[in-house]
């Protein structure tokens, strides 16, 4: 009777033991009456426990509408039959990536309790295993980048488009119009200030896609009755000594340019409090010197 009545009561119950899967069918299969009030909330159930268990994987199907069935979707994904491109922070903990978001296709693989993440490369990498722990380590495409990169969505242009990318000789190479993500460059110059945390998008091999790589804004000026700006970026992760501490970048277009750093530069975005926190993370306890 006190199930019969009190349905949200039940339904708040369930939404706390979604903490656990074992937890929430036990108490679903406990009586008819209690599985006939659940039923009816189920799938949002359900997507609390896929989102509690893989929060990188369920904003990625969020987004791109790849969830139809979340019991189906937790059952696939657990046996690591799901794999989509995330962003890993600190690659294979490498100093190298110091600061730094990487993409790559990641599964879960239940049989060692961890992620497999097989890097976006245009050379051959070993993929890396990232304990389940260490989850914190994956994020899907920043919110604010969503609606301009279509994170895993195809283009819709048609194959033989291409556009202009300036290389490092200062000549020109034609590349496709409109590469999958993680491979277009974000534009614009908007949302951006000076003093705040800020990351950019830049890849050392025209034909790698790019990794995100987080500094701080130094000083932002914008061409007049132009959508472009030059922008200079610190990295504090490195000493301030270095020559890989302050960076001048040109932006705001759809264009590839050649980096001082070398490689290519595409677009930056500012972060917010929350991403910022997230940086943090990452951050050196020592200044990173090679």
């Amino acid at each position: 009777m006190i199930i019969e009545c009190h349905q949200p009561l039940v339904l708040e119950i369930a939404g706390y033991l979604t903490e656990s899967t074992h937890d929430f069918v036990a108490f679903y299969l406990a009586s008819r009456t209690i599985s006939g009030q659940v039923q009816l909330a189920l799938q949002h159930i359900w997507r609390d426990l896929y989102a509690r268990k893989w929060p990188a994987f369920a904003d990625c199907l969020r987004f791109t509408g790849g969830a139809q069935d979340w019991r189906s979707l937790y059952q696939k994904t657990l046996k690591g039959r799901y794999e989509c491109t995330l962003e890993v922070f600190d690659r294979e903990k490498k100093i190298g990536f110091a600061m730094a978001a990487m993409p790559a296709r990641v599964q879960y693989d239940y049989t060692v309790g961890a992620y497999i993440a097989r890097y976006l490369s245009a050379s051959e990498v070993r993929p890396e295993t990232i304990p389940y722990a260490d989850g914190h380590r994956l994020r899907f495409c920043p919110a604010s980048a969503r609606a301009q990169l279509q994170p895993g969505i195809a283009p819709k242009s048609g194959a033989g488009d291409m556009r202009v990318a300036y290389s490092e000789g200062g000549g020109k190479d034609l590349v496709p119009a409109l590469p999958p993500y993680p491979c277009r460059v974000l534009e614009g110059t908007e949302g951006l200030r000076v003093g705040q945390g800020v990351e950019l998008q830049w890849k050392m091999q025209m034909g790698s896609p790019f990794g995100w790589w987080y500094g701080k804004l130094e000083e932002l000026r914008k061409d007049p009755g132009s959508r472009l700006a030059h922008a200079t970026i610190t990295f504090g992760h490195f000493p301030v000594t270095s020559q890989w501490y302050r960076l001048e970048v040109r932006f705001g277009d759809s264009e590839l340019r050649p980096c001082s750093f070398g490689g290519y530069t595409g677009g930056i975005r500012a972060t917010s409090e929350a991403e910022h926190r997230q940086w943090m993370r990452f951050f050196p306890r020592e200044p990173v010197v090679f």
